[in-house]
């Protein structure tokens, strides 16, 4: 019993010192992360308002006199020259240093519009390809440091559940052979009793429409 009760309070001594280096870690890596977030979000609304306005202006020029052999209908030319306006109206309130919430919501509105457009457009050119790639490289790019220097909330949420799941419990190699086994040997017998069943059912109603009456 003594040998126990010795035992508990270093396994949790080890487990306390445990989160504390994984809290000591992450406020590092906050801290760190604050420190150049902070100058990241000028370069960022710039390379926006770069990309988004190439994006409209090609996108207008094909409008005005589309290329020989080009696949893109209007709709969609006009909806790249539309992401094109969001993200220069991103990059612009970027450089203004507008609340975070809103640089956040239209930065998101971009990635989302962006991973649409360059889905839509993938097989329709290679410049077309290409910029769709770079608006929504620089669309994440731009929402880090959108975060990294208001703290809305997204960088925390990433931070806090990395830190959460290292303070997890894994299973060792024979515990989870023995729970991968356990869960096949009963998936394997729950199929052979509804095949069974399956097998009783429909013999059992083949007999039934056999019968004859009268």
């Amino acid at each position: 019993m003594a040998q126990i009760d010795s035992k508990q309070p270093k396994d949790a001594k080890s487990a306390d010192k445990k989160i504390v280096k994984i809290e000591v870690r992450a406020l590092h890596g906050r801290t760190l992360w604050n420190a150049v977030a902070k100058r990241l979000l000028l370069p960022a609304s710039i390379l926006i308002i770069l990309v988004g306005l190439a994006l409209a202006a090609y996108s207008i020029l094909q409008i005005v006199s589309p290329a020989e052999g080009s696949t893109m209908s209007i709709g969609l030319k006009i909806a790249s020259a539309t992401l094109g306006i969001l993200l220069t109206a991103s990059g612009v309130l970027g450089l203004f240093k507008q609340k975070g919430k809103r640089l956040m919501t239209l930065g998101a509105l971009s990635l989302v519009y962006a991973i649409i457009i360059l889905t839509a457009t993938a097989k329709m050119g290679a410049i077309v390809l290409a910029l769709g790639i770079v608006a929504v490289v620089f669309a994440l790019f731009y929402i880090f440091a959108v975060d990294g220097k208001y703290e809305t909330g997204l960088i925390r949420f990433f931070r806090e559940m990395t830190g959460e799941v290292k303070k997890l419990t894994w299973l060792s190699g024979k515990e989870l052979f023995s729970h991968t086994l356990a869960v096949i040997v009963f998936v394997l017998a729950m199929a052979a009793v509804i095949y069974l069943l399956d097998l009783a059912f429909s013999s059992g109603f083949g007999a039934l429409s056999n019968i004859k009456i009268g």
